[in-house]
This record gives C-alpha cells, sequence and structure tokens, in this order.
C-alpha cells in the first residue's frame, strides 16, 4: 500500500501576518525564534548590502543599491511563503497568542526598529534626494533623482569639484546641493577677493552657472562638519518632455563629470 501525502493548505494568518512583518508569520506559526532571527536577517540585509554596495565605484552605486534592495525585498517574499506553507499550530493555546501580541510586536519591529534602521541607512550610509532646482544646471538638472553617498567624505578628503551636499547655514531644517570650487588654504575661485583664502576647516562652494541660486558667495563658507554626503550618481531622471533617458546611470563630481558616464 501506498501512503497519501496530504495536500499542504495555505495558513492564511501566518500569510497575512508575514506580509506585515517578516517573522511574524513564523511566530504564529510557534516559531518565535525563527521569526526573531528572520526579522534580524532582513534588518542585516538592508544595512550590510547598503554598506558594501557605496564602496563600490562610481559607475556601479546605482546596480549595487538596486541588488542590495532587490536582495532585502526577495527575502521578505520568502519569509512571507515559508509562514504560510507551515501548518497552522498558532491555534493552540499559547501565550502570546493574542492580538493586541501581534500588534505590539509590529509596532516595535516595524514602526520601531525598522523605522529607526531606515533612518540610520539616509543619515549615516546612503540617501536618495530630488532635484527641484536649475541652480545646478548643466552639472545637475532639476527633476534629476540622484544618490548621496554619506559615507564618501569619511573615505576619502573632498576635492574641487565635488558635487556635496550639506546642511544650509541659513537653514539648517534644509540640505543643499553645490560643487566645491576651494578647499582650506586655497584661493578662492573670485579675482576681486584680493588673493583671500578659505579658512581651515572650511570650503567654498559654488552654483553650476555663476548668478543662479545662492551659495557662498551669497552665505559665506561652509563648515566641513556640515558636509552631509556627496553626490555620485543619477539613478533616475524627468523633465518636461519625460524620461531623460541618457542621463540615468550618469556619474558626478570632480572625475565623473568629465566621464559623463
Amino acid at each position: 500500500m501506498t501512503r497519501s501525502t496530504p495536500n499542504r493548505q495555505i495558513c492564511w494568518p501566518a500569510l497575512i501576518l508575514g506580509m506585515t512583518m517578516p517573522g511574524l508569520g513564523q511566530m504564529y506559526n510557534g516559531e518565535f525564534l525563527k521569526g526573531i532571527c528572520f526579522f534580524s536577517i532582513y534588518q542585516m540585509l538592508a544595512l550590510i548590502g547598503l554598506r558594501l554596495a557605496v564602496r563600490l565605484s562610481d559607475r556601479w552605486l546605482v546596480v549595487g543599491v538596486g541588488i542590495s534592495l532587490a536582495l532585502v525585498v526577495l527575502f521578505y517574499l520568502w519569509t512571507i511563503v515559508e509562514a504560510a506553507r507551515r501548518h497552522c499550530v498558532a491555534m493552540e493555546p499559547k501565550g502570546y497568542n493574542r492580538w493586541y501580541f501581534y500588534l505590539a510586536a509590529w509596532l516595535i519591529g516595524m514602526v520601531g526598529i525598522n523605522g529607526a534602521v531606515i533612518d540610520h541607512i539616509r543619515s549615516t550610509t546612503v540617501e536618495a534626494f530630488k532635484i527641484v532646482t536649475d541652480s545646478m544646471e548643466p552639472t545637475v538638472l532639476r527633476g534629476d533623482r540622484i544618490l548621496a553617498d554619506k559615507t564618501a567624505l569619511e573615505r576619502d578628503a573632498p576635492k574641487v569639484g565635488d558635487v556635496v551636499m550639506f546642511v544650509c547655514p541659513d537653514d539648517r531644517s534644509k540640505i543643499f546641493i553645490k560643487k566645491i570650487a576651494a578647499l582650506p588654504g586655497q584661493p578662492l575661485p573670485n579675482a576681486s577677493t584680493g588673493g583671500e583664502t578659505v579658512p581651515h576647516g572650511m570650503v567654498y562652494v559654488i552654483s553650476g552657472r555663476p548668478g543662479v541660486g545662492i551659495d557662498s558667495t551669497t552665505f559665506g563658507f561652509i563648515p566641513l562638519r556640515d558636509l552631509v554626503g556627496k553626490a555620485r550618481q543619477i539613478y533616475w531622471s524627468t523633465g518636461p518632455a519625460g524620461i531623460r533617458r541618457q542621463r540615468i546611470g550618469m556619474t558626478l563630481g570632480a572625475d565623473g563629470e568629465k566621464r559623463g558616464e
């Protein structure tokens, strides 16, 4: 006699809970430790993957970030499927099998921990920005969406020609994008300044076109500590005529501007 294998049914509660947070479906199935581990792996994949991505060369940054995020999403989807294909055992009496436990777990996990991880990545690793002004043309156009590397200035000293993000000195809630024109000890790029040089711990930044937008000619020198990142690559760009495909993937800064890659 042959033994028939019972059809594996979808555990709908685990499927739905797994869609709200990685590992929550496993917790519903009674695999509490596995659920905690899956949630931790999900967070670390993003942290480690993006940290490795920003170490790639400029032209590969978008690819590295894309692969990192794709791996995070694929792992998330796998945890959902893994939970849904398990036998539902959460109907058995358990101390934590209450609706308020899953609500608390979601609030702590996705609102608290996941939110903190996202903020950490944006402030210390990489952040996406949309350009909403014309002040940096032709290097950066209105409608460009760029990736700013928050680790670049920790690894390498800033250079003349780097396109950087910095805290606006007149409104510290805003982030500006400009090009470094002079470093500490270097003369200002203006013959009328009488040989004035950039002070210690400061940089002099300019717009892409003279007289367009505000820059160091308006608000003076920028402290090095207020530089928050280096704009490295355009990952998307749109204009009045639609998508600007030729700009997607272009690198920025002292070297990227020359290559136009």
